[in-house]
């Protein structure tokens, strides 16, 4: 019995001294190697994916300037066909409501806060010249405009000029705003 215990502890000695401790050492250098190339494999994909996440973002981001850039030249050229100074000049086409509403809920989700401020003042310039519009339109639709009425009129008509000014220093402020975003975010 005495010799049958010793087998074991000899096989293993054997095992050890006849090459074991280098198919040992094979073995643990396999599962080290295993366990590093899965960290270095997490830390890979944990920044393709961020890499990607932040592709996805930049594009929308261009995307919705893009969406912003069109939607100022259509209103631009509606400010240009209101009260023009020489000759009549071509209102476009109104933008329908969903359109609009589409463009402005791309800016909230993904414009800065820069430009979604530039944008506030641009609609403000942009509302003022409607406003002066329909009041001139009431005027020379009335029949008989009060005094005050029509003094508020003349003063607005005399006022669209410096409105669509204001306004087009806005559309400048805003498509500044936005070449700087796109281009420090791209370099």
């Amino acid at each position: 019995m005495a010799g049958a215990t010793l087998l074991p502890v000899k096989t293993f000695l054997a095992l050890l001294t006849g090459g074991g401790l280098a198919v040992m050492g094979g073995v643990l250098s396999g599962v080290l190697t295993a366990w590093l190339g899965a960290k270095r494999d997490k830390r890979r994909y944990t920044h393709e994916r961020k890499m990607a996440r932040e592709a996805r973002v930049q594009e929308r981001l261009a995307q919705t300037y893009v969406e912003l850039h069109t939607y100022l030249s259509h209103h631009q050229d509606w400010a240009n066909s209101v009260r023009p100074m020489w000759g009549p000049v071509p209102a476009p086409d109104p933008l329908p409501p969903a359109e609009r509403w589409r463009i402005e809920a791309l800016v909230t989700a993904y414009g800065s806060d820069e430009v979604r401020r530039l944008l506030g003042e641009w609609i403000e310039q942009a509302k003022k010249i409607e406003n002066a519009d329909q009041l001139m339109k009431l005027v020379e639709e009335s029949r008989n405009p009060t005094d005050k009425l029509d003094a508020e009129a003349q003063a607005e008509h005399r006022a669209i000029p410096d409105y669509k000014v204001a306004m087009r220093r806005a559309d400048e402020a805003i498509r500044d705003q936005v070449r700087r975003e796109l281009t420090s975010k791209v370099g």
